[in-house]
Formats: C-alpha cells, sequence, structure tokens
C-alpha cells in the first residue's frame, strides 16, 4: 500500500518508528493541496504540518510502501479517523501518477500554529534525505511563517 507523507513521517526513523517494515519509494508531488500548520501536536509542543486544498499549490513529500497488516498502525498513531483522516489521493511520482493514501486533520478549522525549530530541523533533513527538489524547502519554509495579520479600517 502506497502512503504518501509530507510531515514528520518523511523522516525514516520517525517512520521507522511507527511502520517498521515501511519501505521508502520515491519523492513525489501532489498538487491541488497547499501545506500549513494549524494542527498542534503534543509530541512536538509545536505546529505539525497538515495539508489543506488549495488548487494552484502543490505539497512535496515521500512516498512509502506500506505492508497492509502494518497500516493500521499508523492510522492509530495519527488518530484515524477522530483527529487525523486518511484519504486517497493522486501524487506524481518519478514514473507517473499513482494513488496514495494520505492524512488530513479531520476538522479543518485550525489557524497557524507555530512550528518548532527542532519539528522544522527534521522536515529539513528529510526533505534533503530523500532528494526532494529545493522548492520543497522553500514551501515548508513559506508554511512555517506566521502570517501576515490583516488591519480592518
Amino acid at each position: 500500500m502506497l502512503y504518501f507523507a509530507y510531515g514528520a513521517n518523511m523522516d525514516p526513523h520517525h517512520m521507522q518508528r511507527r511502520v517498521p517494515d515501511a519501505r521508502s519509494v520515491s519523492p513525489a508531488r501532489l498538487d491541488g493541496f497547499r501545506l500549513a500548520f494549524n494542527v498542534y501536536s503534543t509530541e512536538w509542543e509545536g505546529g505539525a504540518a497538515n495539508i489543506e486544498l488549495d488548487e494552484g499549490e502543490h505539497v512535496w513529500g515521500v512516498l512509502w510502501e506500506v505492508p497492509e497488516h502494518q497500516a493500521g498502525g499508523l492510522d492509530a498513531f495519527q488518530g484515524h479517523p477522530t483527529f487525523f483522516r486518511r484519504e486517497d489521493v493522486v501524487a506524481n511520482g518519478p514514473d507517473g501518477p499513482v494513488v496514495a493514501w494520505t492524512y488530513r486533520v479531520a476538522h479543518q478549522e485550525g489557524s497557524y500554529v507555530r512550528p518548532t525549530d527542532e519539528y522544522l530541523r527534521l522536515l529539513h533533513s528529510a526533505v534533503r534525505l530523500h532528494g526532494l527538489p529545493p522548492e520543497a524547502l522553500d514551501i515548508v519554509d513559506r508554511a512555517a511563517r506566521p502570517p501576515k495579520p490583516s488591519i480592518s479600517t
């Protein structure tokens, strides 16, 4: 089963703790979504990655082959279906489009939550390790910046 990871699960050590037999397949791009830090992680004590629908954007991540008998453990860790919801998506890998599943926050009404420096270092490291394009770092950094305040007069 193919899984598209875009947050901490891009990191091999992090992923191995959740799915010991998962195998990294390739980098992939998910069109029609944007990266957001709008959910609080007790593990990281700060914002964690989420994706939101956005037709004009895309997110880079990693495709993992997850043994079917271990997928339930990842569901449980991610809090599916209560906290994060598992969804099928079409990701663009090096050999073209593939169907994979990913997780999104079940209730998309969150506002910006600042990610910790440790969490951002983990994402940057995973992006580099898997050979994602430099643009992937830019997307992470752009999403990690707090939104500009709006002033109404």
